[in-house]
């Protein structure tokens, strides 16, 4: 994770522009698109079934006759006196995304619990609190999308190999998309610090 000189992470608040069924996994999970609030990039995680039907019932302001999971979890959350504030997708590991849930309890003691960013995210929209992603998560995953369009096969900058990227990079500036091959170079000088 990315600190700043007083050891604060940096962190961008994103929201959700939307949610497919991902053509990958045959309907099984879903492609949630968030983007930066102040900026162009998004990135896309991946999410399952339950999860994403979750998140869109919330989106699309449907009601269920009984809580589900997430109604429950945010109901039992308020019932002990507490709150959610924000929620943080605070790394990516191997294409794996992580998070944590920032919970205000009764004696105003914030309490980080970690969360799959599924998880994290249905809470988030439930409660109507920001979601934050760390700068390293946003640099890794995130696309730009600009008049030359970077399209990745794959979601995320996370989910290529070096050699992968490598390839990427090369095509890029066959098409003189330098915008697009900077932040492909960017990742792959990361991931060569990071190995």
């Amino acid at each position: 994770m990315s600190n700043d000189q007083n050891g604060i992470v940096e962190k961008k608040e994103l929201y959700v522009v939307g949610l497919s069924s991902s053509v990958s996994q045959e309907g099984k999970n879903y492609a949630l698109i968030l983007q930066e609030v102040k900026g162009e990039r998004k990135i896309t995680i991946l999410v399952g079934s339950t999860e994403g039907q979750s998140i869109a019932l919330v989106l699309e302001k449907l009601k269920t006759i009984r809580p589900i999971t997430h109604d429950l979890f945010k109901n039992t959350i308020e019932a002990l006196g507490g709150t959610l504030e924000y929620i943080l997708i605070k790394s990516i590991e191997n294409g794996i995304f992580f998070a944590t849930m920032a919970i205000r309890n009764t004696q105003q003691q914030r309490l980080e619990i970690d969360a799959r960013p599924s998880d994290a995210i249905a809470l988030a929209v439930r409660f109507g609190v920001p979601i934050y992603a760390t700068d390293f998560v946003i640099n890794e995953a995130a696309i730009i999308e600009g008049t030359n369009k970077l399209i990745l096969k794959k979601g995320s900058f996370a989910e290529y190999t070096l050699d992968e990227l490598e390839e990427l990079l090369a095509s890029i500036l066959a098409k003189e998309d330098y915008e697009s091959a900077a932040r492909v170079r960017d990742v792959i000088e990361r991931r060569k610090l990071l190995s």
